[in-house]
């Protein structure tokens, strides 16, 4: 049981970091393509 807890909360962590990682690597790549366009 505890160890199911503990890969759940992994596994919840590492998806906070995926989608933090994906917000933060969004807009960049929106700039460095306006930035390609001018």
């Amino acid at each position: 049981m505890h160890t199911m807890n503990a890969s759940y909360f992994i596994e919840k962590v590492g998806h906070g970091i995926l989608n933090a990682f994906l917000l933060a690597a969004m807009p960049t790549a929106l700039v460095a393509t306006i930035v390609q366009f001018l």
